[in-house]
């Protein structure tokens, strides 16, 4: 994918909207948990159903700890565990879709070695990352996300995971995209998650959209 080349969003016709960046949120809203976007200092950016991170070699390892996951104080209970998994196989930027199953892995880990999981090779459910909840009720942690399995091409490459978050007492998440660049700057990163946005991303309807502005709303207070 050349993306100084080719420009997605341009071809589609579609501004680029300010995207990239900020760490996956949640607010429990009807009894399910919907995902929102903050900013690394906790400011409310928003509902949010995509996000991202770079990807750098670190002593052999192609790793990131971005996106964090950050919960507001008193969302959650104190002493239990907010869920994160892996629903589909982890998918790579073909030079048109994210349509492609990628050859290697991404890995998810916090804290203890066996506090981690792995992007399922089909599109089934993969097992339960962990996240203690912290004594006033929210939280902030960052993964350790590792790309495996995949020789790096030199060029840009993106890849897609599809997650969902669980906790007991409220309906899973909706699905929700995080976008990896390797070998890729923040402005392309930007364009294909935009692109993820527009194309992969299922298109709320009128309600849901009401629903999500007064949560937008709510947070800014």
């Amino acid at each position: 994918m050349k993306i100084a080349a080719f420009s997605l969003l341009a071809a589609a016709g579609l501004a680029a909207p300010a995207l990239a960046g900020g760490d996956i949120s949640l607010v429990i809203s009807g009894g399910q948990l919907v995902t929102t976007k903050v900013s690394e200092s906790g400011d409310p950016l928003g509902p949010a159903r995509v996000f991202s991170g770079l990807l750098t070699d670190v002593l052999g390892d192609l790793y990131s700890d971005e996106p964090g996951i950050q919960i507001e104080d008193g969302t959650l209970t104190p002493g239990t565990d907010l869920r994160f998994y892996f629903s589909k196989a982890l998918r790579q930027w073909n030079g048109s879709s994210f349509a492609t199953v990628a050859g290697g892995s991404l890995s998810a880990t916090f804290g203890p070695a066996t506090n981690s999981i792995v992007t399922p090779g089909s599109d089934t459910n993969s097992g339960n990352l962990l996240f203690p909840v912290e004594t006033l009720g929210g939280l902030h942690d960052h993964p350790d996300w590792v790309l495996a399995g995949h020789t790096p091409s030199g060029s840009a490459e993106f890849f897609l995971v599809e997650a969902r978050f669980s906790y007991d007492g409220s309906t899973d998440s909706d699905p929700f995209y995080i976008v990896f660049g390797l070998n890729a700057t923040e402005e392309q990163l930007e364009e294909v998650e935009a692109w993820v946005e527009t194309n992969v991303v299922p298109t709320p309807g009128s309600l849901a959209l009401l629903a999500m502005a007064g949560l937008a709303a709510r947070r800014r207070r």
